[in-house]
């Protein structure tokens, strides 16, 4: 099979991810990031069973990298309570055997350590070579014959065997492949930051109640990562200042089990970030010729099920794959057609726990406990079963 090159625009997690997992595969890449630096990517990922196997599939050094930067799940001294506003407890995730269960740890990471670890590993020698450009928009992409051409907002262009659009929830790329599918928003904010531990629950914990949820998960011996998602109309939350942010989130929530309250009284307001919610409709198609679309770009999937990072490295570990052992076309046909059947399964799930975790009826919010509890005991849950037990 002669030599290809990829185009990718994106330069996040899934972009990166994808250019080392290629290079392992001796896939040239040139990668086009619109952003000149990351800034505050805002809080931390926790990459489940699932994710951590993409992870290991992409490169093997990749996944010692990230175990050693992260918190693994077999650290935890504790199950993982998932608790009612007021501190009774639903019932815990027995995070610690998920080695023994699925195959792999889950491990909490900053998102900013992950993109630096991503970002260290394409400038290193490879098989293959990776060039990665800062402040370059693409503006437009299109096919002719057996190439791909994107077109960048200073008059440059570039050329390649494909372009895959790792460009993130207001994808330019995805327009050119699935027509105008605008993102959709799911009726709630997400407040994230940084904290130090908490004396109670300091490996992380999860709070559901009345119009939102709680979740924070450690990454180190000293502090953890947390998101907060409060019901809300679109775009009034951002436009608070932190302080107000930080302030009217302990005002809506500060008597909920003190861990909380805490957890968000410790976080510097550097260290948060606010940003609206949304999904997609599932596309009815995931490349056109040889543009092909990955992670949110294809797939923007709600926090609730802690899936968006862990998606976007399940597809780039397909994708590499499948483009090493394929001819592009058929590489991308069967990579739409696999990838595109679990991840809208997964993002119209998400939707649905969305709507039952944020209720602000009582009476729903009562069904919803009790059906964590009834959880309690079950081995096989569909959030183990259908996402934990995934091999790339």
């Amino acid at each position: 099979m002669k030599s290809i090159k990829v185009i990718i625009v994106g330069g996040g997690i899934g972009g990166l991810a994808l250019a080392v997992a290629l290079r392992e595969r001796g896939i040239s890449s040139e990668v086009f990031e619109r952003a000149g630096d990351f800034g505050n990517t805002g809080s931390g990922i926790e990459l489940t069973p699932n994710g951590v196997k993409s992870v290991d599939c992409i490169s093997p050094r990749l996944g010692e990298e990230v175990r050693a930067s992260g918190w693994s799940s077999e650290r935890h001294c504790q199950d993982m309570p998932i608790m009612s506003w007021d501190g009774k407890l639903l019932k815990s995730r027995e995070v610690a055997n998920f080695p023994a269960k699925w195959g792999a740890p889950m491990i909490g990471i900053r998102r900013a350590d992950l993109h630096r670890i991503l970002a260290e590993a394409v400038q290193r020698p490879g098989r293959a070579e990776v060039t990665v450009h800062h402040r370059a928009k693409v503006c437009e992409a299109y096919n002719t014959g057996d190439t791909a051409t994107v077109l960048l907002s200073d008059g440059r262009k570039a050329t390649g065997d494909l372009v895959v659009g790792a460009d993130g929830v207001r994808s330019t790329l995805r327009t050119l492949v699935a027509g105008d599918v605008q993102p959709r928003y799911l009726g709630f904010t997400s407040i994230r930051g940084i904290s130090k531990r908490p004396a109670q629950h300091g490996d992380g914990f999860v709070f559901v109640g009345p119009g939102g949820h709680f979740f924070a998960e450690a990454f180190s011996d000293t502090r953890l990562f947390w998101t907060a998602t409060v019901n809300a109309p679109e775009h009034s939350w951002p436009r608070k200042p932190m302080e107000q942010a930080r302030a009217d989130l302990l005002r809506l929530w500060g008597d909920w089990s003190p861990p909380l309250a805490e957890t968000v009284e410790s976080c510097a307001v550097e260290d948060m970030v606010v940003t609206d919610v949304h999904d997609c409709p599932p596309l009815k198609r995931w490349h056109t010729g040889r543009l092909v679309l990955l992670g949110d770009a294809a797939h923007p999937i709600g926090p609730v099920l802690g899936q968006g990072a862990n998606m976007a490295l399940e597809d780039v570990a397909s994708l590499a794959s499948l483009l090493a052992e394929h001819h592009v076309p058929a590489a991308l046909r069967q990579y739409g057609r696999v990838r595109s059947q679990r991840a809208n399964k997964i993002v119209q799930h998400s939707r649905l726990i969305a709507r039952l975790g944020h209720t602000t009826n009582p009476l729903v919010g009562r069904v919803r406990d009790a059906l964590i509890k009834s959880m309690k005991r079950r081995e096989d849950t569909y959030r183990d079963k259908e996402l934990f037990n995934y091999n790339p």
